[in-house]
């Protein structure tokens, strides 16, 4: 009944090579940050997310890394939802680099979409990263039906209700109520 999760479900790198032209749909970006590279040696742009190849297998992929700059360059900490092409643009040293580009509006964003709906049980976007809690405030007191020292009844009160008749016989001193006025000084009815 079920499977178990293959080993190219979960991290890695993202190789836009093996995607070339392929719609790309990232789902989230949980973190962007800076990595030494010692290819390189040199501190590299590196983004985490969990990524769909809408073209290829459709299989989400969990915190894969993704360091191309032309793709991370697009991409901001806790975004949901980024759809593009990957492909290659000219770099001004006159390279080519892999980026993230636009996708095509009333096609790809259709296509997009229907994955998304198919796997909405399964699917969940990550909320951004957590915030630390706000101090705690203590709850406003409830507030009773008839303050006890005015006598004044509070707005939306039910006069006849037996409680409240008993509550207003205490504050009143055991004698007949007279008629309640309701906050405000408006009559009840």
């Amino acid at each position: 009944m079920f499977n178990q999760p293959t080993e190219a479900a979960f991290g890695g790198f993202f190789k836009p090579a093996e995607h070339n032209g392929h719609l790309i749909l990232i789902t989230v970006v949980h973190s962007i940050g800076k990595k030494f590279d010692t290819l390189r040696n040199e501190e590299i742009d590196q983004a985490d997310v969990d990524i769909v190849d809408l073209d290829g297998d459709g299989q989400l992929r969990e915190h894969v890394n993704v360091t191309h700059k032309a793709i991370v360059s697009r991409l901001t900490p806790g975004a949901t939802l980024i759809l593009g092409r990957i492909g290659q643009v000219a770099t001004k040293s006159g390279f080519q680099a892999w980026a993230l580009q636009p996708f095509n509006e009333g096609v790809d964003d259709k296509k997009a979409e229907a994955w998304v709906n198919a796997h909405k049980p399964t699917f969940t976007q990550a909320a951004p990263a957590p915030q630390p809690a706000p101090a705690a405030t203590p709850a406003p007191a409830a507030q009773p039906p008839v303050n006890t020292t005015t006598g004044e009844i509070a707005g939306g009160v039910d006069l006849n209700d037996p409680s409240v008749q008993a509550l207003l016989a205490q504050v009143q001193g055991g004698q007949n109520p007279a008629p309640a006025q309701q906050a405000g000084g408006t009559p009840p009815f």
